[in-house]
């Protein structure tokens, strides 16, 4: 009797961890799945900020260069013996430029 018991146990064992397999390969296979495609987000989003990061150095670079050509004119077309003029317009301009960054930067909604 107690050998067929065991049987018994046996044939309702097998179904239920064949189940339990089953369940665990597709629990994995969905784990494996949304980790790659986290990975994936994750990878196309440090691509974004670097290409960001980059557009953002070329255009300090230009805007330094602009400036710079700016005062430069500014000197050569007030001519020496306006050099004080100059050099306060110069300076009046890159004021009024720092308050507008300010007033941008204050203005700017938050990043959620």
């Amino acid at each position: 009797m107690a050998v067929d018991e065991g049987d018994e146990n046996q044939e309702h064992l097998a179904p239920f961890l064949t189940l339990l397999g089953r369940a665990g390969s597709v629990i994995g296979s969905m784990v494996a799945t949304g980790a790659a495609q986290v990975i994936a987000f994750k990878r196309n989003q440090v691509r974004k900020i670097a290409m960001i990061i980059a557009l953002a150095l070329t255009a300090a670079i230009f805007a330094c260069a602009a400036a710079r050509f700016a005062a430069f004119s500014i000197l050569v077309a007030l001519g020496p013996e306006h050099r004080a003029a100059a050099a306060a317009l110069i300076a009046g301009c890159f004021a009024l430029l720092s308050g507008l960054a300010i007033l941008l930067a204050r203005g700017r909604p938050e990043i959620p």
